[in-house]
């Protein structure tokens, strides 16, 4: 995203001007069982934004150490992106990733961080990630 935050829509500013957590300091409790649209940050750029009909689920199982990348887009991105392993690999039921491999993915996420925009409807967020979308593409969503 090149764009300086004033350049954006007052969504995009939004997004990007929430407080941010950390992997290690995010709790699951702490996230609302709501609908929503979240974005997930790399170095400060954000890399991620997607939407869930309940953060709380949809980010724990983003954060998850699972071998099954198959549940989370952006796990199976955030695989292929670092270690070069086809996007179909990381999608694969039952998973064909090293122990190593799902321990690489899982250090990215340490290193992330993500914040969210609570929705009152599932459609809302739904609506609103296209709206995100529509006018910039983080590198980890697919085009």
């Amino acid at each position: 995203m090149s764009e300086s935050v004033e350049e954006l829509s007052a969504e995009w500013r939004t997004l990007l001007t929430a407080p941010r957590r950390g992997h290690a300091e995010l709790r699951r409790r702490d996230i609302p069982a709501v609908p929503g649209v979240y974005a997930w940050f790399v170095g400060g750029e954000c890399v991620y934004v997607g939407r869930a009909t309940s953060l709380r689920t949809r980010l724990s199982s983003h954060r998850s150490g699972s071998r099954d990348l198959s549940r989370s887009t952006l796990r199976a991105s955030v695989a292929a992106q670092e270690l070069g392993v086809p996007r179909g690999a990381a999608r694969q039921r039952p998973s064909v990733m090293t122990a190593e491999q799902i321990a690489a993915v899982t250090a990215w996420f340490s290193a992330a961080s993500v914040t969210w925009i609570e929705c009152m409807t599932q459609v809302e967020a739904k609506a609103l990630e296209d709206r995100l979308l529509g006018s910039q593409r983080p590198p980890l969503n697919l085009v």
